[in-house]
């Protein structure tokens, strides 16, 4: 690869970083919500224990970010701050709490798993191990937490109709 293309490379791997950390700061919000709304002590708990892996992506990232010279984007996180009040807000206020936040978060694992695998993948392009070990374990922990959902779902179902008053 030429230096240019090995600049824009790694450029363009610095934003994946970028929006992979602001990523993780409006799901930390979004977490923060669900845990706030949600009743069941079991999923409480499953949704605390996420919170903390999330903490560790986004500790892991803005790492990355330092090591490679680049602090974290004011304007994307301003950005994801804004959407993640937004459907915090919302959040409190919509019915059947269960079912959506628990497809909410199933859709939102698979979106990082895709934004990690996008970035482990341009990392190896860029020749950044570190950074794509990084994307690798992050990806592990949401394949992870998308399995605890998807092992869930007639608890979710049974959290909703319980929330209509319907016995299961």
């Amino acid at each position: 690869m030429a230096q240019g293309e090995e600049d824009k490379t790694q450029q363009k791997m610095l934003d994946y970083i970028e929006n992979a950390h602001a990523m993780e700061q409006s799901i930390l919000r979004q977490l923060g919500s669900m845990i706030s709304s949600t009743d069941d002590q079991e999923i409480v708990e499953m949704l605390r224990h996420h919170r903390e892996e999330t903490e560790q992506h986004e500790q892991r990232l803005r790492e990355r970010l330092d090591a490679l010279g680049r602090g974290t984007s004011t304007r994307k996180e301003a950005q994801t701050i804004a959407g993640s009040m937004a459907k915090g807000i919302a959040d409190q206020v919509r019915g059947d709490q269960a079912g959506k936040n628990a497809r909410d978060a199933f859709t939102t694992e698979y979106m990082e798993i895709a934004s990690y695998e996008l970035l482990e993948r341009l990392a190896n392009q860029a020749g950044d191990t570190e950074t794509a070990g990084v994307a690798r374990a992050n990806r592990s922990e949401d394949e992870a937490m998308a399995q605890r959902i998807a092992a869930n779902w007639d608890k979710f179902v049974d959290l909703t109709l319980a929330e209509e008053g319907v016995q299961t």
